[in-house]
């Protein structure tokens, strides 16, 4: 299966805003803020971070927030869309990290793991 899908301008537009409006105004932390595409999606962007705060009577919140941006520039919660751990895992194992450069271009984020072993 081949597909070739172009980032929408509303799309991008959506994640600058996203991005900028992930200030500290509601008080929670956010962390490993990081943007995905996904091959069984292809249209869709993915924004994903730890959200986490202490709460008024002393006991830690925390959330793994997952946001799509659709083509049309529209954010939905997609952290909701499993039925159970096995599903939501499938799926995270599949996103690809992206990111934009200086002139708002997608650019794939390849890491490259070393495993070393002990003798």
């Amino acid at each position: 299966m081949e597909s070739k899908v172009r980032i929408t301008r509303e799309q991008i537009k959506a994640m600058h805003q996203h991005l900028s409006g992930l200030s500290l105004n509601d008080k929670k932390q956010k962390e490993d803020l990081k943007m995905y595409y996904h091959f069984l999606t292809p249209k869709d962007i993915y924004v994903m971070y730890k959200t986490f705060a202490i709460e008024p009577d002393n006991s830690i919140y925390s959330k793994v927030e997952i946001h799509c941006i659709k083509p049309d520039g529209k954010k939905e919660d997609c952290g909701c869309h499993y039925d159970n751990l096995k599903q939501r895992l499938e799926f995270e194992s599949g996103l690809m990290e992206i990111d934009l450069d200086a002139n708002g271009k997608i650019m794939f984020i390849w890491v490259f793991y070393k495993i070393y072993q002990s003798n």
